[in-house]
């Protein structure tokens, strides 16, 4: 059988949270794991299967691995070749994507990946953080981590006049429910053919204020800038002076990226886990070299 090579992206989220998950996160992860290894759950309208796995020691850090399968609706018939076409027989599983976390409480981060749709990862990881929080009331926050400072002036004007970006059709078929509407929406157009390369430009004025405040721009730059299919993103704005501004987000977040060889579809647990220790010792190394 001939080997698959697999591109992988590893991200990195800050955990941001006012109660003790981090600090009994240890503790959580132990309990867990002794009572109830692995469960489904049905979140958020789908089913997802949170497995807890193992404590590593990473450059004498504390990583916690935890694999989460998320429900694909979408995968609803088998066909073979003689013209036969069947249901999926789960016997009490479930077909979907996997995900693959670090969680390292010491550093406050979180990382992970999928071979999935990526722009779904920050809510699969805030519902799998979700299941060690004990106070329910404490939200948990996920961003992600920033290496260039442009992110931190974006958040800082008071208005955009303009965003620009280009993404190739083909990335936008595995566009996700939690994914921006405006994202949604260019995924269900018919008129938007495979294999285009899709450059748009929004003039962001009075007129269209409404539709596009700050807070939408933000959530879609968030999301093409960690988008693998988005090649191209720039915004303009003015600051609080009256200057104007002009911010390029093509490589904004930091990321570690590889690939791999294999005879599966799939990436199997182990294989994860050596991927996210290289990409912890490479955001180590990063900070150390700062």
């Amino acid at each position: 059988m001939n080997r698959i090579k697999k591109n992988i992206t590893v991200r990195f989220f800050s955990i941001e949270t006012k109660g003790k998950l981090l600090d009994s996160f240890a503790s959580a992860f132990a309990a867990n794991k002794l009572n109830d290894k692995s469960r489904i759950l049905n979140l958020k309208l789908k089913k997802h299967l949170i497995k807890i796995s193992e404590e590593h020691s990473v450059a004498g850090i504390s990583a916690y691995a935890v694999t989460v399968v998320r429900e694909r609706n979408t995968w609803q018939t088998k066909a073979t070749s003689d013209g036969s076409i069947t249901g999926l027989a789960l016997n009490q599983g479930i077909i979907g994507d996997p995900y693959f976390f670090f969680v390292v409480p010491s550093k406050k981060i979180l990382l992970g990946f999928t071979t999935g749709p990526s722009g779904s990862l920050i809510s699969v990881g805030k519902t799998m953080l979700d299941q060690f929080n004990s106070d329910r009331l404490s939200e948990v926050k996920l961003d992600l981590i920033t290496k260039e400072k442009d992110y931190g002036l974006l958040r800082d004007l008071p208005t955009y006049s303009k965003l620009h970006f280009k993404i190739q059709s083909t990335s936008l078929a595995d566009i996700t429910d939690d994914a921006p509407q405006m994202m949604r929406n260019l995924s269900a157009a018919p008129y938007i053919n495979n294999n285009m390369q899709l450059d748009l430009e929004l003039d962001l004025n009075d007129e269209t204020r409404d539709a596009f405040p700050n807070e939408v721009i933000l959530e879609l730059i968030e999301f093409l800038s960690d988008h693998d299919g988005c090649n191209f993103l720039k915004v303009q704005g003015v600051n609080k002076n009256g200057n104007a501004v002009k911010l390029d987000f093509g490589n904004a977040f930091v990321n570690f990226k590889t690939e791999i060889q294999t005879r599966d579809q799939f990436i199997d647990e182990n294989n994860a886990t050596k991927l996210l220790k290289e990409a912890l010792v490479d955001y180590i190394e990063s900070q150390l070299s700062v």
